[in-house]
């Protein structure tokens, strides 16, 4: 029985993390979308072709900066966690094909727009380094 709720657990999690979103509207600053899906940040981040590696170091480094504990989980994705208004609060931020996103999770709108702010900021220096 656990076996089977634990194999229920993982393909609802796969498949919340595989279903894609449709881009409403326009651009910002580094190509980021709104999204319409209400678990996803309201904005993703467009990174083109970049290497996954180099986007990762510069996710943790941001995040790091703005007092995120950052904890890389999978080749892909980090587990960002902060203490707000008392409570640890999270969020996954998944680096896809050319695009990172990051999950809801009853984060405050504004502390995640910090958070990706940081994020934008650092991939723009990094890439005037290359």
């Amino acid at each position: 029985m656990k076996r089977m709720v634990s194999i229920a657990a993982a393909s609802v999690a796969t498949l919340m993390l595989m279903s894609g979103c449709s881009v409403k509207s326009g651009n910002s600053e580094m190509g980021a979308h709104v999204q319409e899906d209400a678990t996803i940040c309201k904005t993703a981040i467009y990174i083109g072709h970049r290497s996954s590696e180099s986007v990762i170091e510069a996710i943790k480094k941001a995040g790091h900066e703005e007092g995120w504990r950052m904890t890389e989980f999978k080749s892909n994705a980090i587990m960002a966690e902060k203490i707000i208004d008392g409570v640890m609060r999270s969020t996954t931020i998944i680096v896809a094909k050319e695009h990172i996103m990051c999950s809801k999770d009853n984060l405050p709108q504004s502390e995640l727009e910090v958070l990706r702010t940081a994020i934008v900021k650092e991939l723009q220096h990094d890439q005037k380094k290359h």
